[in-house]
């Protein structure tokens, strides 16, 4: 307690231990060069990632092990073993206890070792610190204080949270990569200040000199943010400058590309930001782990009901008979067993059957479940099915209590970028002062040509625009050499344009050619890029950028002639070369402030001075927001660059609109000190602030042109959403692009299907701005537009509803289990058809049916994913957006265009309720996040919008910020109950929050990073390995989980129910019929292994056959392997085998006059041990009736176990008799020479087994079910595995 209060004592003074003046915002107050040794009550740098000490190890673990609730009943059961009337010893029920307990206290401990290990090597590295004399020394990371001076060299990781005082790189430059942080792989720039570039190291008397107070915020985990004061001591005087993130290098971040760097230490330890960070995952527990309790619960019940009818009917007995009860010595002075005392004598049976019953419950199981989950995640790991040669990177396991969940996903959550697509970016289309440039194909356009689905223009877009999807063909009669866009001799990473109305320096011809040339040199000043390479190679130069998008956009510049090959904090170095033999021109650009990209902001800009003394704002961003933003009088080509993005985005590529806007100089000067002195503010105010100083000057722009980045489609995912879909998994799309490119990536992803009407809920169309344009008319207030705008965006969503509603079939309104036509059923059925053809066997059967099943197949996923349309016929129609079945064009109003198609008047609606179509409609809604905002801040919005989802078979979110994606996620988990299931799936930072809110997450190993990957449950490498990871490994871990509980199950009821028939014919004395040793090894030894083989091995179908029938994953959604039907049986059938056990050997053995060579009769022991030879029989041999996969390990495992008993009972039985007991040399002696007992166990063993064989047999061939129509199809033919 002493060392909690120390603690607590030290934290609040480090919480005040800072001049603090910025409201209740904590201030830090850091002496730079005098490191705090206590002064200051700063946390040192030693950090600790263990969950228990040496003196909490022991309490903390075992109130982790004993979270689970059948812990607590074993323990008690364990405590009552120690009273005198216990049935068993109390060793045989601690025994099983302890072990079961240490098993997870050692993987506690474990798991701790190794987090003590890092944690060890992490405190021990070594850093050069400054001692003050103009020396650096070597100190270990822990030993670091706030304010020490310390310098580091490239390639290291920081130590701390340091503030960057000088670097060896150009300017005060570093680059910083902080992978470990936020997942990003990109370099980040951070830059000291001019006035602290000759401190830098080499002369003594600097160092020694250097004075300066740091006044910052306080510890805080906002990785984003860091906003500070630095009063630097100075030989003329004292200077103060603002301190912003670029000054601030975060522990757990590395330095690269630079020299060396010295820092000074502002946070430490457990106040560093990635450690206020390290927050555990939320937990997450399976959905058949939540079943397993309520099937606990359920046994709890019975075996109190059991031990409630023992103790009542050994009260009444006991009060009918009184001394009469010969066997429970009623003449011994015995408190515990006094006919007099009837009441005593039941509450005591009752405990007494509480211990002898026990084993109803199964803490076994729990041990079993962990170990085979274990080994399932190795199985997933080693898969090479889901290893990517490319990035040498395996599927990854972070959670295997998880494991069974991906067998029962009904809906996903899909990022775009990075997750659908590869996250590398090529420049494909541009438009510049309202002309259009690029030709060639999209791989959207490909992917939807070889799904049958060709894109191209509409006969109405105007003859400019028609250029946009010229193919390959036209480019080669045009270019007898072959050269175009599929053989285009310009492409490079990050640049697939073509048009040779540009290329090759003959865009000087054009006449636009200035508005062409200010157009590239914008795209090579706007960003953030760091280049490395040799300036004098630019073939060689590669950019490290914020995002894949803006490297490609340098990339494009440089292709036109604008090579941007150096950065300086001040400076931008780009040579121009416009013709091919023109020689190289450098120019410089002063680079004056840098307003950065935010996902808030949607938009970047620079204040660059050109050379000839121009003075421009660049600035580049989504049409949503530069369009708001342009000057009325010289707004530049606002239609045609709408017009031009709106087809980019429907060919599938990321747009972007570049703008400009030429300061006044005083203007920028004004402007400047307010954004310099909102720099200089500390806390929350400075975000604010600085904000509103950017939005001020980024008004009045003038649009320049938009461009179109491609970003390519993963290798194979058209054919695995489809086949997804196919499993009856409904799949939304969350992505951050316009609503045209997320349709058009939809339907190359076959998200969107021909012949599916697409319900488009969007405030960017003509009705959503007419509200905003008579809202400028009328002058109305903030509050009266976000009421409008709310009543549209509920009147759209009435209208969506009404329209699936109206008469249409309903893909999803119904669960899996209630579909008209289920899967299972329609096999069936072709099944039933062969057989009444009077066929001799069931194989005969099945190869008569195989053309019914081919047909019953294609009918079950043409159904709901449905390729070709009724009718037979290929039908080719444009990829251009339906509403209700109507087509409607691009050009002109675009979306404003489907939107009045969408918004038919009431009459329509009722014609269509009245008269449904032919055949069912699909419908696929299309929302973007303006008007999710207020879906999701509205209870009666977000119900009706839950229903138009489930009621359609895609959902695409557009527009959405991280945000939204996690509260889309959550809504729909709790909005579609525990009976679905939601998957999340995503590579960025931004999709942490979806994950974390779904029931399980999967990360992408991809471009943008690994912070996804960390926080998921599970991470692939490729998203095409998803349909593997959840048809394959997700369908068998959920079967093996699933009937290893089932199994589990059956096997102790079988060992309850005959403890409690044994109770009964020893007149509920409680004595036991078999030795305490026996029972105790039952569950752990005699019959463990072979249910753990199967829950690692099991299989019922084959990968490939799993491919060929996605539908079969089916089964999991409708929970067909574990539910109430199956338990019941499975209860059923252990009480049916636990008769035959129980009396058959009784009838034996009380009907034989002489059991032992020497006439005597069977003594109960005797009986119990050849009972309890059969009570392991059965268990292990029903294996071979419940499940059809067995290797040469299934069937080592299940005789090992059998022979494990008649091992253990030969040598238990050859222990002297103090230890043995009653069982020293029962089974040499006793067991063995009787005919009797070796005669017994087939005749048991059939008896009990027979009829469930039997019933599975007439299942099988009469109702079989889907997987088993599946293995019998293709045993003579097999599926070879791809």
């Amino acid at each position: 307690m002493a060392s909690i209060m120390k603690f607590w004592k030290r934290k609040k003074r480090s919480n005040s231990g800072a001049a603090g003046t910025n409201g209740d915002e904590d201030l830090r107050t850091v002496h730079c060069n005098q490191p705090d040794h206590g002064a200051f009550g700063f946390s040192g740098n030693s950090v600790s990632t263990r969950k228990y000490s040496w003196w909490s190890f022991v309490p903390l673990a075992l109130f982790v092990q004993y979270r689970r609730a059948a812990y607590w009943y074993f323990t008690a059961m364990a405590g009552l073993s120690l009273a005198p009337f216990a049935p068993y010893s109390p060793i045989s029920v601690w025994l099983p206890l302890i072990f079961v307990l240490l098993l997870g206290l050692l993987r506690e401990a474990w798991e701790d070792v190794r987090r003590a290990r890092g944690d060890r090597e992490l405190n021990n590295r070594p850093i050069e610190v400054h001692d003050g004399n103009g020396h650096f020394v070597e100190k270990k990371w822990k030993d670091l204080r706030v304010g020490d001076l310390v310098r580091m060299k490239d390639g290291e990781y920081f130590p701390a949270d340091l503030l960057l005082i000088s670097s060896t790189g150009p300017g005060g430059m570093c680059y910083v990569e902080t992978m470990n942080l936020d997942g990003e792989t990109n370099l980040k720039v951070r830059q000291a200040f001019e006035a602290t570039w000759d401190i830098d190291g080499k002369d003594e008397s600097k160092l020694r000199d250097f004075r300066a107070e740091l006044l910052c915020e306080g510890p805080n985990a906002s990785l984003y943010t860091f906003s500070g004061r630095l009063k630097l001591q100075l030989p003329n005087g004292q200077m103060e400058l603002p301190l912003g993130p670029p000054q601030l290098l975060l522990r757990d971040s590395s330095l690269q590309n630079t020299g060396s760097i010295l820092g000074v230490v502002v946070y430490t330890g457990h106040e560093t930001k990635s450690m206020m960070n390290a927050t555990p995952p939320p937990t997450k527990r399976s959905r058949v782990d939540k079943s397993l309790d309520r099937v606990i619960w359920l046994m709890f019940v019975l075996l109190l009901a059991m031990a409630l009818l023992s103790a009542l009917l050994l009260a009444l007995r006991s009060k009918a008979q009184g001394t009469n009860l010969w066997y429970m010595r009623p003449t011994v002075s015995n408190p515990y067993y006094n006919p007099n005392q009837p009441a005593v004598m039941g509450i005591v049976g009752f405990f007494n059957a509480l211990v002898l019953y026990g084993y109803l419950i199964p803490i076994a199981l729990y041990v079993s479940l962990e170990i085979v989950r274990v080994a399932q995640a190795l199985f997933m790991v080693q898969d090479l099915g889901m290893y990517d040669p490319d990035s040498d990177r395996r599927a990854r396991v972070k959670s295997p209590g998880l494991n069974e969940e991906l067998g029962q996903v009904d809906t996903i959550f899909s990022d775009k970028t990075g997750t659908l697509t590869r996250n590398q970016m090529d420049f494909f289309r541009c438009t510049i002062q309202g002309v259009a440039f690029g030709k060639g194909m999209t791989e959207v356009e490909r992917a939807a040509q070889k799904l049958g689905l060709p894109m191209g223009p509409s006969p109405r877009d105007p003859p400019d625009s028609r250029t946009q999807s010229m193919n390959l063909g036209t480019i080669e009669a045009d270019n007898p050499d072959g050269i175009g866009p599929d053989n285009n001799p310009y492409k490079e990473k990050g640049f697939n344009f073509y048009d040779e109305r540009l290329l090759g320096g003959k865009w000087v011809e054009e006449k636009n050619a200035e508005a062409i040339r200010f157009f590239f040199e914008t795209l090579a000043l706007c960003h953030t890029a760091i280049p490395e390479g040799s300036p004098e190679d630019p073939s060689s130069m590669r950019y490290r950028a914020e995002s894949p998008d803006e490297a490609a956009l340098v990339v494009a510049a440089k292709q036109f002639g604008f090579y941007f090959y150096k950065k300086g904090p001040t400076a931008l170095y780009v040579r121009e070369s416009l013709r091919p033999n023109d020689p190289p021109k450098d120019h410089v650009y002063q680079l004056l402030d840098v307003l950065e990209f935010s996902s808030h902001r949607k938009r970047m800009s620079v204040i660059v001075r050109f050379p000839d003394g121009r003075l421009l704002l660049l600035c580049k961003g989504a049409d949503s927001v530069i369009f708001q933003r342009v000057d009325k009088r010289r707004s530049g080509p606002v239609a045609e660059t709408a017009r031009h993005l709106r087809q980019f985005g429907e060919l599938g590529l990321r747009t972007l609109v570049v703008a400009y806007k030429e300061l006044d100089e005083g203007e920028y000067q004004n402007w400047h000190t307010r954004y310099t002195e909102a720099r200089s503010m500390i806390g929350k105010e400075r975000e604010l602030r600085t904000e509103e100083r950017a939005e001020e000057i980024e008004q009045g722009l003038t649009v320049v042109g938009g461009t179109g980045v491609e970003d390519k489609l993963q290798v194979g995912v058209p054919e695995a959403v489809d086949r997804l879909a196919k499993a009856g998994i409904n799949i939304w799309v969350l992505t951050g692009d316009k609503v045209e490119t997320a349709i058009n990536i939809g339907y190359a992803c076959s998200l969107i299907r021909q012949g599916m009407d697409k319900l488009i809920v969007s405030l960017e169309g003509a009705e959503a701005r007419a509200i905003d344009e008579r809202a400028a008319r009328e002058s109305w207030s903030r509050d009266k537009i976000t009421e409008k705008q709310k009543e549209f965006v509920a009147k759209k969503l009435s209208d969506a509803l009404e329209l699936v509603l109206g008469g249409h079939v309903n893909p999803r309104g119904t669960s899996t289990s209630e579909r008209q036509t289920s899967f299972s059923d329609s096999m069936q059925s072709a099944l039933s058809r062969s057989l009444s053809r009077g066929s001799g066997t069931l194989a005969r059967n099945l190869s008569n049916s195989s053309a019914a099943l081919g047909r019953t197949l294609s009918t079950t996923s043409t159904g709901r994913h449905s390729r070709n349309p009724s009718g037979g016929g290929k039908t080719v129609f444009e990829m251009l957006p339906l509403v209700d079945g109507q087509k409607v064009g691009v050009n002109g109003e675009g979306l404003d265009q489907r939107e009045n198609a969408y918004n038919r008047d009431s009459a329509a609606l009722t014609r269509s309720r009245r008269k449904p179509p032919a055949e069912p409609t699909e419908y696929a809604l299309v929302i973007d996040g303006h008007s999710l905002a207020y879906i999701l801040a509205e209870k009666e919005l977000q119900e009706r919008f839950l229903e138009v989802c489930i009621n359609c078979s895609s959902v695409l979110c557009c527009r959405v910020s991280p945000r939204q994606k996690a509260q889309v996620v959550t809504l729909v988990r709790k909005g579609l109950g525990l009976n679905r299931l939601c998957l999340a799936i995503g590579d960025g930072a931004n999709d942490v929050g979806m994950i974390q809110a779904a029931n399980v997450g999967v990360g992408i190993l991809g471009v943008e990073g690994a912070q996804a990957a960390m926080a998921a449950d599970f991470a692939i490498s490729q998203f095409r390995f998803l349909e593997r990871l959840l048809l394959v490994h997700g369908r068998w871990c959920y079967r093996r989980i699933s009937l290893m509980i089932l199994y589990f199950f059956y096997k102790v009821c079988i060992m309850g129910w005959i403890s409690f028939y044994s109770n009964i014919f020893a007149y509920f004395s409680g004595n036991p019929l078999y030795n305490d040793w026996y029972a105790s090894f039952y569950n752990t030894v005699f019959t463990a292994l072979p249910i753990i083989v199967i829950g690692v091995l099991d299989q019922d179908i084959t990968p490939a056959e799993a491919f060929r029938y996605p539908q079969l994953y089916q089964s999991g959604q409708r929970g067909e392997l574990f539910n109430k039907r199956l338990i019941l049986w499975w209860l059923a059938n252990s009480l049916y085998a636990s008769a035959v056990i129980f009396f058959f050997p009784l009838l034996i053995y009380s009907g034989l006059s002489a059991f032992r060579p020497g006439g005597q009769v069977a003594a109960a022991q005797e009986f119990g041990a050849a009972m309890f030879t059969v009570l392991v029989l059965v268990p292990n041999l029903q294996i071979y009736s419940a499940f059809h996969y067995f290797t040469w390990i299934h069937h080592v495992a299940i005789w090992a176990s059998i022979l494990s008993w008649y091992l253990f009972i030969i040598v238990y039985g050859a222990l002297p008799v103090s230890f043995s007991g009653i069982a020293y040399k029962e089974f040499v002696e006793v067991l063995a020479p009787s005919a009797a007992y070796w005669l017994m166990q087939p005749l048991v063993v059939m008896a009990a087994l027979l009829p469930d064989f039997v019933l599975r047999g007439f299942k099988s061939f009469y109702f079989p079910s889907d997987y088993q129509i599946v293995i019998a199809k293709h045993k003579k033919d097999p599926i070879p595995e791809a």
